[in-house]
C-alpha cells in the first residue's frame, strides 16, 4: 500500500523536544510505504519552527502558509492533495493529520476516487466528529505514540480485557459525550455522538454490548440516561438536566491522586498506586489520555517518560 501524508501542522502540533514525530511516522509506516509527505503551516511561528528540521529529516515537503494568508491554508492543502490523486495514481491511502471540519469536501473527493482515508487528529483541539465520520479510520495522535518502549514506563496489563465497558458505563459515556459536545457548541447529531464516544473511550463498541445497530443502543441508552431527542426527525440529541451529570468514578479517583500544584508529576509513579485495571484499562497511559480528552488533566511526553498535572489548580 502506498501512502500520502498531508499534515495541517498548526492544527496538530507535536510537542517539541520529543520523539513524537518519529513515533508517528513509524506507526504510519507499519501500514505501508510512505510515497509522499507534505506539511502545511506558517514556518515563521516559534511554535512550529523548531520541528521543521525534524519533518525535513523524514522527507516532508514543507509548504509555507504566511500568517496573512492563513485562510488559504485549507485551500492549499486540498489543492495539493487533489493533485496527488492524478499525479500519483498508485497512492491509494491518504493520511490527513488534522481535525478541521473544513476538510470534509476533500475527504469526500478522496472517497469518490476510491482512496482509503485515515485521519489523525488532536482530540483536545476540538476535532470535528463530522469529519471523522467520513473517514475510513481515525485516531487521536497521542495514542499513536503509545509505543511499547513507553508502555514499560506507565504500566501494561497484557491480560486485561480491552472491551470491558459495561452497559451502565456505556450509558454514562453516552450522556457525557452529548454534554461535552454541547459545551463545545457542537450539534450532538446521533452519528457524531457515536464518534465522540469512541474518542472518549476506545473500548466502546455497541455490538459487543449485544446491540445489532447503533439506533438500538440509542433507544436503550435514552431509557437509562437524561438524554433525549431535540428535533422531530430524531437526529439531534440534548440533555434534559445537566445538573445530574457526575464525573465518572475512575477520573475522579485519578484527579485525587494528583497534587494541587502546577508541577508536573511522573505518570509511572501514579500508575503504581492506582488500580486502573479494575476499570478495564490495559494501560495506565490510556486512562490518562482519556482523562485529558475530558479536560481533567494535562499530559506531556519527555523522551520515554510521561508526566501529568491537573488542568485547573485550585
Amino acid at each position: 500500500m502506498s501512502i500520502a501524508i498531508l499534515w495541517d501542522i498548526e492544527n496538530v502540533i507535536p510537542p517539541t523536544g520529543t520523539d513524537d514525530i518519529a513515533s508517528l511516522i513509524d506507526r504510519i509506516s507499519e501500514e505501508g510505504k510512505i510515497s509522499y509527505a507534505m506539511a502545511f503551516g506558517d514556518w515563521n511561528k516559534d511554535s512550529i519552527r523548531s520541528i521543521a528540521s525534524e519533518l525535513s529529516r523524514f522527507n516532508f515537503e514543507l509548504i509555507h502558509i504566511p500568517k496573512s494568508k492563513k485562510n488559504s491554508a485549507d485551500i492549499t492543502l486540498v489543492t495539493r492533495g487533489v493533485e496527488l490523486i492524478f499525479l500519483y495514481p498508485h497512492i491509494d491511502h491518504f493520511v490527513l493529520i488534522s481535525g478541521d471540519a473544513d476538510f470534509r469536501p476533500f475527504i469526500l473527493s478522496l472517497r469518490k476516487y476510491g482512496k482509503r482515508t485515515w485521519i489523525v487528529c488532536d482530540v483536545k483541539n476540538n476535532a470535528s466528529e463530522e469529519l471523522l465520520k467520513m473517514a475510513d479510520r481515525y485516531t487521536d495522535y497521542r495514542e499513536m505514540i503509545d509505543s511499547e518502549d513507553v508502555n514499560e514506563h506507565v504500566g501494561v496489563d497484557s491480560h486485561s480485557d480491552q472491551n470491558t465497558v459495561t452497559k451502565e458505563q456505556a450509558f454514562q459515556l453516552f450522556s457525557e459525550a452529548v454534554n461535552i459536545m454541547l459545551a463545545e457548541k457542537k450539534k450532538p447529531e446521533s452519528g457524531s455522538v457515536k464518534i465522540k464516544m469512541k474518542l472518549l473511550n476506545f473500548r466502546f463498541d455497541e455490538k459487543k454490548l449485544g446491540y445489532k445497530a447503533w439506533n438500538d443502543f440509542i433507544a436503550d441508552a435514552m431509557k437509562n440516561s437524561n438524554v433525549k431527542f431535540l428535533d422531530e426527525n430524531r437526529r439531534i440529541l440534548t440533555l434534559e438536566d445537566t445538573g445530574n451529570l457526575v464525573v465518572p468514578e475512575v477520573f475522579g479517583l485519578l484527579v485525587t491522586k494528583i497534587p494541587n500544584s502546577d508541577e508536573w508529576y511522573n505518570l509511572s509513579s501514579l500508575a503504581n498506586n492506582f488500580d486502573y485495571r479494575k476499570y478495564g484499562y490495559p494501560r495506565f497511559l490510556r486512562l490518562a489520555l482519556d482523562a485529558e480528552k475530558r479536560g481533567y488533566i494535562q499530559t506531556r511526553r519527555l523522551g520515554c517518560a510521561w508526566e501529568v498535572r491537573k488542568t485547573v489548580v485550585k
